[in-house]
Order: C-alpha cells, then sequence, then structure tokens
C-alpha cells in the first residue's frame, strides 16, 4: 500500500520535472532566437563590407549609412528588449520563492491536519476498547449482527423462491387452455358465465386437470409473496436492530469528546484547503508569466519583432539588391568570399528557422502535458486522496499507471478512476468497520470517511470481519 501523501509527492515531482522541461526547452528558443537576430546583423555587417570594397559603386555612401542606422536602432531594441527579459525573470523567480514557501506552508499544515486526524483515530480506539468491554453493548451487537444474518438469510430464500416461481410458471403460462380458465378465475367464487359458457368451460377444466393445476399454481404464486413479507419483516427488525446500535456508538463517541475532536480537524482541514486555493491563484498568476516568457523567448514581443522588421526591411532595399548582384557579375576574389559568408548565413538562418519550429512543437507537448499534471494534482488534492491514513491498495499498479499517464498512454480521467478504485482507508489505531461500522451501511467510525468506506474503501460488508460469513 502506498499512502496518498507519497502518490501527491509523485505527482510533484512530475510537475517539477515538466517545469524543468519546460524552462529548458524555453531557453533553447530564446537561444535561436538571439541566434537568428545576429545571424542577421551579421549579414548587415557583410553588406557593409561588401559596399566599402566597391567604393566606385554610386550606391555604396547610402548603402553604408543606412545599415550604420539600422544597426543603432537594432541595438537600441535589444537592449530595451533585454531590460524587459530581465525584468520578466525576476517575476518569475519571485513567483517560483513564493510557490516554494506556499508549499512548505503546505505540508506543515498537512502534518497539523494529520495529527489532528491522529487524535481522532487514538480517541476512537480507546472508545472502542471501552465499548468491547461493555455487556450491554455486546448484547446489542449480537442483536444487530443476529438479526442481520437472519434478513440476508431470508431475503436469499425469497430471491430463490421468486425465480423458482419465474422458471416453474413457464409451462402453466405458456399452456393457452390454462390462461383461458385462469383468466376467467375458473373454479373461484369470481368465476362468472351463462349456462352453455359455464358447460364448456366445464368440458375443457376436466380435459386438462385444471384442478389440480389450478392448485399448483396458486402455491406457486403465494409462497414467493409470503416468503418476501417474512424478508421485509426481518429485514424492519435488523433496520432497527442496526440504528440502536449506531445510536450507542454515536452517544459512546459523544461522551469521549470524539465529535470535538473532529471539529478540530475539520478546521485544519479547511485550513490547508485554504493553501491550496492560495497556491491555485499563485500557479495561474504563474502560468500566465511563463506563457509571456515563452513568447518573449520565442520572439513575439514588440521590440524582438521592430528589430526584425529592421533588419528584413534593410535587406528590402533596392541599392543593397543592386550592390549583392554587381558583386555576383565581377572578378574580384575578395566580393566572392563576402558573397559565399552571406550564403552560408542564409543557410544558418534556414537551419536557425527549422530548429525554432521543432521546438515550438515541442514546448507545447510539454505545456499540455503540465496542464494534464496540474489538473490531476488539483483534482487529487479537492478528493482528499492525500488525507492522514488515505492510501492506495496496490503501489506497484499505482506507480505504473501514474506513469503511463506520464508517457501519454493513459487519460486523466482513466488515471482517476483507477486511483478510485485503489483508495483504501487505514486508521493506525481505530477500527472503521466497529460496531454499527461493520454492516456495509457507511461507518461514523474514522474521522469522517464515512464517505470512503460507504463507497468500498475497506471492502463493504464483512470487509474487515465485520460480518463476513453470516449468510
Amino acid at each position: 500500500m502506498i499512502s496518498g501523501r507519497q502518490t501527491l509527492a509523485s505527482i510533484g515531482s512530475a510537475v517539477t520535472d515538466e517545469n524543468e522541461k519546460i524552462m529548458a526547452t524555453d531557453n533553447r528558443i530564446s537561444e535561436a532566437a538571439d541566434r537568428m537576430v545576429d545571424l542577421q546583423k551579421t549579414r548587415a555587417r557583410e553588406y557593409r563590407s561588401l559596399a566599402r570594397l566597391r567604393v566606385g559603386h554610386i550606391a555604396s555612401d547610402p548603402v553604408i549609412s543606412s545599415i550604420d542606422n539600422t544597426e543603432r536602432q537594432v541595438l537600441a531594441l535589444l537592449q530595451a528588449r533585454e531590460s524587459a527579459g530581465a525584468a520578466l525573470v525576476q517575476e518569475l523567480q519571485a513567483s517560483g520563492e513564493n510557490r516554494h514557501a506556499l508549499e512548505e506552508e503546505r505540508n506543515h499544515q498537512a502534518d497539523v491536519l494529520g495529527q489532528a486526524a491522529e487524535a481522532v483515530d487514538a480517541a476512537e480506539a480507546n472508545t472502542q476498547t471501552r465499548l468491547d468491554a461493555e455487556p450491554a453493548y455486546q448484547a446489542q451487537r449480537e442483536q444487530a449482527t443476529e438479526a442481520e444474518r437472519i434478513a440476508m438469510h431470508a431475503d436469499e430464500k425469497a430471491a430463490r423462491s421468486e425465480q423458482e416461481q419465474e422458471v416453474k410458471g413457464v409451462s402453466y403460462r405458456n399452456d393457452p387452455l390454462f390462461t383461458y380458465l385462469w383468466d376467467r378465475h375458473y373454479g373461484t367464487p369470481d368465476y362468472q358465465a351463462g349456462g352453455l359458457a359455464r358447460w364448456l368451460d366445464g368440458k375443457v377444466a376436466r380435459l386438462i386437470g385444471y384442478a389440480d393445476a389450478r392448485a399448483n399454481y396458486s402455491r406457486l404464486q403465494e409462497i414467493p409473496l409470503r416468503l418476501r413479507e417474512h424478508a421485509n419483516q426481518t429485514r424492519q427488525q435488523a433496520d432497527t436492530e442496526f440504528e440502536t446500535l449506531r445510536e450507542l456508538d454515536r452517544q459512546a463517541r459523544a461522551a469521549d469528546g470524539i465529535p470535538a475532536l473532529e471539529a478540530v480537524q475539520e478546521k485544519e482541514q479547511q485550513q490547508l484547503d485554504a493553501i491550496d486555493g492560495r497556491i491555485e491563484a499563485l500557479e495561474a498568476t504563474r502560468q500566465e508569466l511563463l506563457r509571456r516568457k515563452e513568447a518573449f523567448a520565442a520572439g513575439e514581443d514588440d521590440n524582438y519583432r521592430q528589430a526584425v522588421e529592421y533588419l528584413a526591411s534593410e535587406f528590402r532595399r533596392d541599392d543593397l539588391r543592386e550592390l549583392r548582384r554587381d558583386a555576383l557579375t565581377t572578378p574580384f576574389p575578395e566580393d566572392d568570399v563576402i558573397i559565399s559568408r552571406l550564403l552560408d548565413l542564409e543557410e544558418d538562418r534556414q537551419t536557425m528557422e527549422s530548429l525554432t519550429h521543432e521546438l515550438k512543437n515541442s514546448m507545447r507537448q510539454h505545456r499540455e502535458r503540465l496542464g494534464e499534471l496540474e489538473s490531476l494534482r488539483k483534482e487529487f488534492k479537492r478528493q482528499r486522496y492525500d488525507q492522514a491514513g488515505s492510501g492506495f491498495a496496490n503501489g506497484s499498479l499505482v506507480a505504473t499507471m501514474l506513469e503511463n499517464f506520464l508517457k501519454g498512454m493513459m487519460s486523466r480521467k482513466d488515471l482517476l478512476r483507477v486511483l478510485e478504485q485503489q483508495r483504501r482507508y487505514r486508521p493506525r489505531h481505530s477500527n472503521p468497520t466497529f460496531g454499527s461500522g461493520g454492516f456495509g451501511r457507511g461507518t461514523i467510525w474514522g474521522g469522517g470517511l464515512g464517505d470512503v468506506l460507504g463507497k468500498g474503501g475497506l471492502g463493504g460488508l464483512g470487509g474487515l470481519g465485520g460480518l463476513g460469513g453470516l449468510g
């Protein structure tokens, strides 16, 4: 068995890992964006070198002047962008520190809640020990157990009789002559018919032996009704004895101050829920900051777009294109070297564009996986799977299913269904199936976790020895 808090910690570790992958991918996208700008700036410098080589070209001076001006504008934009990026990083760091502090606060509050649950558990164990030694309680428990056994047996007997009636009654219901006489109430005071019809019905009755058949079918109809009536009466008696036993449990718990301890536990639970609410609000803000950071890294901010557009517009100038065309047609080796470098730069730019596209796809996948993990963690807390005493029966199965979920081989809905099926509640000292808790009708023991137990958290009726073997 693995505890709920251990499982929650595993989910938290997966969230941390996914965030680290997102940050690593974000850094690579940012580096690619910076590299794209550097390539464009280098490209501009190469054009300037080309213009200086061709001092006789009519457009050389204007080209050099324009490139210099563009570089100054781009530099100013990139400096402003660097400042904005640093501010955004600081916001993210502060958000991360706040999240860490809240998680520490939550861990502490979870410990406090666990102590409150332990107090309830210990008190319930003492109460159960006291009740176990009281003759009056023992007598009522035996009466309730015996009444439940009788009721279950009576219900099973009535069900068998009803099934037998259904099977054995088929031959009667399929006989058209029998059903004709039965529906006309032949042979009973309710039978009404004229002289001729009465004479004909009598011949039919003698032909098929209706008198004996009617008696047998009547008994077949009456026995299940009597047995079901008896079963209902025994069930009512069992319910009465059960309620009496449960009331004794309630009175004993109240006398030992358990409701007050449960109130403390509920107060601590509310404190934990409030912290979770603050974590969710902070996480929503943090996710927005991360989206801004991703957009910034991808070069989707205004400063980056303007810088790229300045450089791109510079390369679209007619005189710059003319300068390149002339360089391609001249025999000078210096021109050829620069043109070769420009071609290499263009190839590098295309490579970086392809890499950026792949990184953005990877980022989208990491972001989707993180969203699923955060939703899982939120639902895990909402269902209180991590409360004291709560855990999962098959730890290996839960670990495998969680791993499959992280690999995208299992949906969050399916994982939650497995968690619910595997959920168990095991207090350290008290027995949730003690007394009235062992009848498969929920329990008042276990710190208010009757809802968990009622859903099969302890195997239902007889799950821990309650009424097993009564049938």
